[in-house]
């Protein structure tokens, strides 16, 4: 045998040799290496041992997760036997726990598959795994910063439970109510003073926070629903999901498009306005949106649905069973009318389902929606029609604000005369917000975590309801 034939075999052995020992985890020699850490430090040593979790050496033991994507690619591939394509899958798995990983990790498992094409299964399933792991980690944030929501809404202040505090009764007089000045001033009513409530009321229950397969199957129970009245009725309309609604409609597509981008953008505005974590849908599953092109279709579905008939007029409701929310309309000839009648609509399903199923009084019930109405769009109805129907009746002098804060809806006063409720519901969440837009929102938050209207309302303004009705005839007797 020749000496260079003898060289070869001693060459292969060697190979062999070395294949085996990295294979394993020991490295033999141990291998010199100088990098720098994603942290910014420089790690210099040599490697003894290794595997794909990390390397250990004189410089101790550095974790793969401590390099960057490019570092630790190049590295495992001078440790790893690069003839086996099971390697290049384990390679693989590595790099997707890297920030910044991905593209190398999809080229180790081409890499794997060059070397034996038996391992495409074991390959999808790692690619599976790896979409699961990082949709769970997407799923575990969400339902934290939920929860952390809801507590902030529900769970803050928790009601305890104590001697109920003093109240003005119907008719009776309030000290500190504001008086009329000579010449006919009257003052605004006092800012709020931070303060305890106590009460015995109990505390709201949350809403549930979902997984992603409840939401998920929460979204095909509302377009079930959906599915099955248009079906009773007849009836097939277009279909838009957006990211909070899905909005049925028998209207040209593009038209319903355009409808969902809007009620996206309502969405938005009110989430802002209580400051919602970014993204976060409140609904269950999403909210279902039935649009009719005809008064006609419109009541045909309510009948189907919920077997009702919309009193006259009435060209949109918002129904909220359970934790669902529903809100149908027809779009009537008026354009702006039918957009703050589907704005108001659905500014009803969002406060639904924002912290608990606590329902606000009729006025702040009403009015919000009319605010978030006349906020969501230019042209809204709300400034035009209700703002000037408030004032007058204001400005009339006979009338008392204080007896539209007692309307509700379970005795039937509401919505009073001319429904006027609604012009003076708008007027006073108006006016509050103007005051104290942050006292606003946990005012709400109050009444959500179980308060009442009322004992919220001295919290967070430091008035009684005498004193806001007063406030409120102050701010629009002379000023719009």
């Amino acid at each position: 045998m020749s000496r260079f034939a003898q060289f070869l075999i001693l060459l292969a052995f060697a190979a062999i040799s070395w294949t085996s020992a990295h294979a394993q985890g020991v490295v033999e020699p141990p291998l010199p290496w100088k990098v720098k850490l994603i942290t910014g430090e420089t790690l210099k040593g040599t490697i003894s041992k290794w595997d794909f979790a990390g390397v250990d050496g004189s410089f101790g033991h550095a974790a793969w997760t401590s390099f960057k994507p490019d570092d630790a690619n190049r590295m495992c591939k001078k440790l790893m036997d690069w003839r086996e394509g099971s390697q290049y899958i384990q390679l693989a798995r590595m790099l997707f726990a890297l920030d910044g990983g991905d593209k190398l990790a999809e080229a180790a498992l081409r890499d794997a598959m060059k070397r034996d094409q038996k391992l495409d299964p074991e390959i999808q399933k790692l690619r599976a795994e790896v979409a699961e792991h990082r949709r769970k980690i997407i799923e575990d944030r969400r339902i934290a910063a939920e929860k952390d929501f809801q507590a902030k809404v529900v769970g803050a202040d928790a009601a305890v439970k104590k001697d109920p505090a003093p109240r003005a009764q119907p008719g009776s007089v309030v000290p500190d109510a504001p008086r009329a000045q000579p010449g006919g001033v009257v003052p605004d009513a006092p800012h709020a003073q931070p303060g305890s409530v106590a009460t015995d009321a109990p505390r709201a229950q949350p809403w549930s926070v979902a997984t992603d397969a409840q939401r998920a199957e929460a979204l095909t129970d509302m377009k079930a629903d959906a599915d099955l009245w248009l079906k009773q009725v007849n009836l097939r309309y277009s279909v838009v999901e957006a990211k909070y609604w899905v909005v049925y409609a028998d209207l040209p597509i593009d038209e319903t498009k355009d409808l969902a981008r809007r009620m996206d953008d309502m969405y938005q505005t009110v989430a802002q306005m209580f400051a919602l974590p970014e993204g976060l849908n409140i609904f269950h599953g999403k909210a279902v949106v039935i649009i009719s092109a005809t008064e006609p279709h419109y009541r045909a579905i309510e009948m189907a649905a919920f077997n009702s008939m919309p009193p006259p007029g009435a060209i949109g409701l918002c129904h909220m069973v359970g934790p669902k929310v529903v809100v149908t309309a027809y779009k009537s000839d008026d354009a702006n009318r039918f957009m703050a009648t589907l704005v108001h609509e659905a500014s009803h399903g969002f406060m639904h389902r924002y912290g608990s199923p606590s329902r606000l009084p009729s006025w702040a019930d009403e009015g919000y929606a009319e605010y978030v109405a006349a906020e969501s769009f230019p042209n809204s109805t709300t400034k035009g029609d209700r703002k000037p129907q408030g004032l007058q009746w204001i400005r009339s002098g006979t009338n008392d604000v204080q007896n539209v804060l007692r309307m509700n809806y379970e005795d039937g006063s509401w919505p009073g005369p001319d429904a006027i409720g609604y012009a003076i519901g708008y007027l006073t969440v108006d006016y509050l917000v103007q005051t104290n837009r942050q006292g606003f929102g946990e005012w709400v938050k109050d009444v959500k975590a179980g308060l009442s209207w009322e004992e919220a309302l001295q919290k967070r303004f430091g008035w009684s309801a005498a004193q806001l009705a007063q406030a409120v005839k102050v701010r629009y007797r002379a000023r719009d």
